[in-house]
């Protein structure tokens, strides 16, 4: 059985890898920026200031994974397993093919996907188009994905 904590901290496992990664390559892109051999040398090179921007992006991407880890950190899930809500864990159903399909609503972090063992959890933020559909929806209602031209029961909300 899969659970929200498990899902969780498997997803802030692969955000601080993120992390550390992401500051890697900002250390590697400012010694870069600033290493002797990135001076130009004639006005047309700009291998210098093009490293400075690599290195200001993964700054910018540093930050965005640190707010992204502590919210989630901060995150409060819902005790009402009826309607879904921001925090639900909600467990699909195919009509036609009984395949299930997971979907953890969470305010950050869209866009990832947690892999526990054959279980495949799609992390999404409440303005993505199946949270949409999802949200204020109760187990049992069936909600059309058109741009997936599939039909799914919401079979519970963990």
């Amino acid at each position: 059985m899969i659970n929200k904590q498990q899902v969780v901290g498997t997803l802030i496992l692969q955000l601080e890898n993120s992390l550390n990664i992401a500051v890697q390559s900002a250390k590697n892109a400012h010694q870069d920026a600033t290493h002797e051999q990135s001076k130009a040398e004639t006005q047309y090179d700009s291998l210098g200031i093009e490293m400075a921007y690599l290195a200001e992006g993964q700054s910018k991407r540093i930050e965005s994974l640190r707010q992204e880890i502590q919210a989630l950190k901060e995150t409060q899930f819902p005790n009402q397993h009826e309607q879904v809500k921001l925090g639900h864990l909600v467990h699909l159903i195919d009509c036609q093919a009984d395949a299930p399909l997971w979907v953890f609503i969470l305010p950050v972090a869209g866009g990832n996907k947690v892999v526990l063992g054959d279980v495949v959890c799609q992390i999404v933020t409440p303005s993505a188009p199946i949270a949409k559909k999802l949200l204020k929806q109760f187990v049992g209602d069936e909600i059309r994905f058109d741009w997936l031209a599939k039909e799914y029961e919401i079979y519970e909300l963990i």
